[in-house]
């Protein structure tokens, strides 16, 4: 399951890249263009997804980001990823 949705994530990456660009998005860039103009500490932000587990962290963000500023599949798997790759330890 985690290997079908991780080459779904990597496809629509790699169309979210642009014609050039095969690379998936960045997600620390992608945060700070969807996100850090109103939740500049993203620690902070995260702290209210932090007493889930992170299957349910993960669709929540997702979920909440779906609507709103990113509705990109891939720029979200970016975003998500990030911010549980650097800001979900306590």
């Amino acid at each position: 399951m985690r290997r079908i949705a991780l080459a779904a994530a990597l496809a629509a990456a790699a169309a979210w890249g642009g014609p050039a660009s095969a690379q998936a998005p960045d997600g620390a860039a992608a945060y700070n263009e969807a996100c850090a103009n109103c939740h500049r500490t993203p620690a902070r932000f995260m702290r209210r997804f932090m007493e889930m587990t992170p299957e349910q962290r993960r669709a929540e963000l997702d979920r909440f980001l779906t609507g709103h500023y990113a509705p990109d599949a891939a720029r979200r798997e970016a975003i998500i990823a990030w911010l549980e790759a650097n800001h979900t330890r306590r």
